[in-house]
């Protein structure tokens, strides 16, 4: 065997879970070569609307791939084709590539490709996973416009053609969407993260992924056998037939712990002794609610309604979002489905509301601060889920509350909504429960008194550790003090719930910790009723509940909350987890 084929270990950051054994297909990122060809003059008119025109055929292509992500992937991937037509909108851009064809006589496909080179430069120099995106979607743009003015259209080569495991420095958005997934067993790449386009496409189509591994591409040829971890982020090279042996044995215990999940994902989740644990599924589409059903979810706890705002350029009519919140009430009868009003601001833009550039957006003119600025809207939007309400079980969260001026605010709008169905003698439900996003630290100081005035409390970690630890959770450099088991926050999810049960309103968690499997007895332990979670993780959760007793749990938050430090409360949860649950996924190094 020769030195450079000799088994290596590789890690990354596990983006899918699975465990996938196969051959290596490297796939080169397809950057057509574009050499300047100097016009004419009487060619430029002929130029410019060659250019005009595969504008045109670009955009219905990425129309096309949008949709098809809709429909497949859902809405966060949808938007990164939504990000792509926001590039070709650009008439400023454009009229500068126009004016270059024109001024300096080149053919558009030269110009095109310098202009392009030009922003990905200016990009590039800055840090940081979003930056980088912005970069890959130039590319992937521009791409495909070089491909539709060489009449090529929109055909993505390099796919591989039987069963592979891709390796790659990175996938555009559009390789990615094209991928077929009784092909593709795996995918590991050089770049990207946890929110990076790869991973959230591979985690939409079930691709065991691991990302971010450095120069795994540079490290490999077509054939070279491989092993991914999607679990661990652990990538094995060149492995030996004993490790070939002992990973073939782990994906079988990872397949049977899957078939494990299979049987009891329709069972309830009740601890051993007795105590029920709500679990429901946080949604952006209607029909994601499906899925929530398909894991054994039990209701939707958080239906992020901005996406009727997010993909499109007009503001959705109250008829318009009445049919969307009507229908995912449908898929989810008899179970509750809690609609959040519209979170805009922060990083979600909507082009009928006028969000200035700030410097702290995140701390902004966001969520419920922009509903409340916006009462039109707000209004329409309110009357919307009044009328599916009389349908469904529906239920209405605020997001960003900070106390009571917001929330006695939004009780008074929704009141003129109701008063507003009353006249036009349209059927609502007038008890329709009514809760809030616990998400900022001042909220959980002051939940028992907010408990007087609200039906329910949906903790969002995400925002709440944030804001607790004031650590932006998208940027790199402090992503270190981004501590979801700080001491702090766990005593303020512990504030909340005593405020719910003394108040007698319900109390769940809507971040990202409801969908931890090491978080789970610890928030069983502190009381909470009802977590909610990406619908494909509700089985797991549920395999935990239904193997603890509530006792158990409570043991266990009281000495995490006894805890000094964030790493602390991590690793005794991580050990308790580890000796109960020797086959979860994530032992699966």
């Amino acid at each position: 065997m020769s030195a450079d084929k000799r088994e290596q270990i590789l890690r990354g950051i596990p983006a899918s879970p699975g465990i996938a054994i196969g051959i290596v297909h490297r796939m080169v990122y397809d950057e057509p070569e574009v050499l300047p060809r100097k016009l004419a003059p009487s060619e430029i008119p002929q130029e410019l609307g060659r250019f005009d025109r595969s504008i045109e055929e670009t955009r219905h292509a990425i129309e096309r791939s949008r949709d098809r992500a809709l429909d497949v992937a859902g809405v966060a991937v949808g938007k990164i084709f939504d990000a792509h037509l926001l590039i070709l909108a650009d008439e400023v851009f454009l009229d500068q590539v126009r004016g270059r064809i024109t001024r300096e006589q080149f053919d558009a496909e030269y110009i095109i490709f310098d202009s392009f080179a030009q922003m990905i430069e200016v990009i590039s120099r800055s840090q940081g996973e979003v930056f980088r995106e912005r970069a890959t979607d130039l590319r992937d743009v521009r791409t495909r416009l070089l491909r539709f003015l060489r009449g090529d259209g929109d055909i993505i080569p390099d796919h591989p053609t039987h069963q592979v495991i891709l390796v790659a420095e990175d996938l555009s958005p559009t390789q990615a969407l094209n991928l077929d997934r009784e092909l593709v067993h795996g995918i590991a790449t050089d770049v990207g993260g946890l929110t990076s386009h790869t991973a959230i496409l591979a985690r939409s189509m079930d691709i065991p992924t691991i990302v971010g591994i450095g120069d795994v591409s540079g490290k490999v040829q077509d054939g070279d056998s491989i092993i991914i971890n999607g679990n661990s982020g652990k990538v094995i090279l060149h492995p030996t037939p004993d490790s070939q042996v002992e990973y073939e044995e782990k994906r079988e215990r990872y397949r049977g712990f899957q078939r494990l999940l299979e049987d009891i994902k329709f069972q309830p989740a009740v601890t051993l002794d007795g105590r029920e644990i709500k679990l429901w599924g946080n949604i952006e589409l209607p029909r994601e609610a499906e899925s929530v059903h398909a894991h054994g979810g039990t209701g939707v706890g958080l239906f992020r309604s901005e996406f009727l705002f997010l993909t499109r350029e007009t503001t959705p009519t109250e008829d318009e979002q009445f049919e969307v919140y009507d229908k995912a009430a449908e898929i989810m009868a008899p179970h509750p489905v809690v609609i959040r009003t519209f979170d805009l601001g922060g990083d979600k833009y909507h082009a009928g509301i006028n969000i200035r550039d700030e410097k702290n957006p995140f701390l902004g003119y966001r969520a419920i601060r922009v509903s409340l600025s916006r009462r039109d809207l707000f209004k329409v939007q309110l009357r919307a889920i009044l009328r599916a309400s009389a349908r469904g079980n529906v239920r209405v969260m605020f997001p960003f509350v900070s106390g009571f001026e917001e929330l006695r605010e939004s009780l008074a709008v929704l009141q003129e909504a109701k008063q507003e169905l009353n006249q036009r003698k349209l059927a609502h439900d007038p008890n329709m429960l009514v809760g809030i996003m616990v998400e900022i630290p001042s909220a959980a100081i002051i939940a028992d008194r907010l408990a007087e005035e609200c039906d329910f409390f949906s903790i969002g970690t995400n925002d709440l550790v944030q804001y607790t630890v004031a650590t932006d959770r998208a940027n790199e450099q402090v992503a270190a003090y981004y501590r979801s088991y700080h001491p702090g926050v766990l005593r303020l999810i512990e504030m909340t719930v005593k405020a719910g049960a003394k108040h007698g309103v319900h109390v769940g968690i809507c971040g990202e910790l409801g969908g931890s499997p090491a978080a789970a007895p610890l928030l069983v332990g502190l009381g909470l009723e009802e977590l909610s979670m990406t619908a494909s993780m509700i089985p797991e959760i549920k395999k935990i509940i239904r193997s603890m007793t509530y006792e158990e749990c409570k043991r266990i938050a009281r000495k995490a909350l006894k805890m000094d430090t964030s790493q602390e409360v991590q690793s005794f949860l991580r050990g308790e987890l580890k000796k109960r649950f020797a086959d979860l996924p994530i032992w699966f190094s």
